[in-house]
């Protein structure tokens, strides 16, 4: 009974759920749609919408910016000077301001502290002030701060940038700081999906680093999961990302940021 009962709960909840309520009633009024021309109209809409959520246009958009850039294992990871961790995973603009609040990219923050707890560094560089045009008031990296102090992090091996406001600043003031502090090899940390275009900004810069990807996307599409074949909220933002993730990589070569 208990098997019956998770089955049609998960059937059920389907229409809970904004988007795949909206494909259904969007398939009602296009059965009502007389006209031929607004038909095919309304069905092009539909299935834009459709692929744009689906979880195999979203994992194969993900797959192409994370391929080149395959899990390493901490243990195995050369030992360097820093731990360069990129911003991204601590929310600015919380409903509760000035209290640190992680995002999906949390294992940036996480993952330069188990780098630094396996003694793979001596210190840990943080970069990343505020990417929000007009919402500047909270700095990423100020908010950073007293995550990594909690975690443990001493703050004599704790070295802050809050005044980077994009991929190609970070490069450009984390240099400066390496400079400043005589360190020479590092460890790159930030989300599989980012490195690409991370990656090129700091070579650019002429940054010494050993790439360290985490926070992967993709999905195990062979699971035969049956939220895989449901139009997702979820799936919408991972396609969402992984275009503006090609479009910021593509506008950096044209301004040879990389």
């Amino acid at each position: 009974m208990d098997s019956i009962f998770f089955t049609l709960s998960k059937f059920g909840t389907v229409l809970l759920y904004p988007l795949p309520v909206f494909f259904l009633l969007a398939i009602l009024l296009l059965f009502k749609t007389k006209s031929g021309h607004g038909k095919f109209r309304f069905f092009q809409i539909i299935l834009f919408l459709y692929l744009a959520s689906n979880a195999f246009v979203a994992n194969f958009l993900v797959q192409s910016l994370e391929k080149d850039f395959p899990p390493i294992s901490i243990k195995d990871l050369p030992k360097a000077e820093v731990a360069i961790v990129l911003g991204g995973m601590i929310q600015t603009i919380s409903a509760h301001p000035g209290r640190p609040e992680l995002s999906d990219s949390a294992d940036r923050l996480t993952d330069a502290v188990r780098i630094y707890k396996a003694g793979k560094v001596k210190k840990i560089l943080f970069t990343g002030g505020s990417g929000l045009l007009f919402a500047d008031v909270y700095k990423e990296a100020d908010l950073a701060k007293e995550l990594f102090l909690d975690l443990g992090v001493p703050e004599k091996d704790l070295i802050w940038e809050n005044k980077s406001r994009n991929t190609y600043e970070n490069a450009v003031e984390t240099k400066k700081l390496l400079a400043e502090n005589k360190l020479n090899s590092s460890i790159l940390i930030t989300s599989a999906f980012h490195m690409k275009r991370a990656a090129g900004c700091f070579e650019k810069q002429e940054i010494s680093f050993v790439p360290y990807p985490t926070d992967y996307r993709a999905t195990n599409l062979q699971s035969g999961a049956f939220e895989l074949y449901i139009p997702s909220a979820g799936f919408l933002e991972q396609t969402t990302m992984a275009i503006k993730e090609w479009v910021g990589y593509f506008v950096y070569r044209a301004k040879s940021y990389l």
